[in-house]
């Protein structure tokens, strides 16, 4: 399979390609207020409104730089679902076999890569407090 891979709180994650909606790089999240400090905000792009996510505050749980030096933002859809998600880096595309059940796969460089899937995302917001 094909895999997206990005660079995010000392990190290689991967997701796979399929849902990789676009990346954007004009994306100008509108602040949300009352809602964990990894959720930068809502971007609306081509008629679908996205949450903005900072993958390296939602790992660490501590201020990364800020999002504006890190003006790309990976745009994922699945199940009726919308989420964005600014990296520290953007790899690239890298192929992973699909036999490969493990949560960690290593490149030819022998780099780790997490595979991580947009639900586990969303998993790990639902469970943030809102509203403090």
């Amino acid at each position: 399979m094909d895999c997206f891979v990005f660079a995010a709180a000392g990190k290689y994650l991967g997701i796979e390609a399929r849902y990789i909606y676009r990346v954007a790089d004009d994306a100008r999240p509108t602040p949300v207020p009352l809602v964990p400090s990894c959720h930068v905000g809502i971007v609306y792009d081509r008629g679908d409104l996205f949450d903005i996510i900072d993958v390296g505050r939602l790992l660490e749980k501590e201020s990364c730089p800020p999002p504006d030096k890190r003006p790309y933002v990976i745009l994922l859809k699945w199940d009726q679902r919308k989420l964005g998600l600014i990296p520290d880096r953007i790899v690239g595309i890298k192929w992973i076999e699909d036999t490969n059940t493990s949560q960690t796969v290593f490149t030819r460089e022998g780099h780790a890569i997490q595979m991580i899937t947009p639900g586990e995302i969303w998993k790990i917001l639902s469970d943030l407090p809102y509203g403090h």
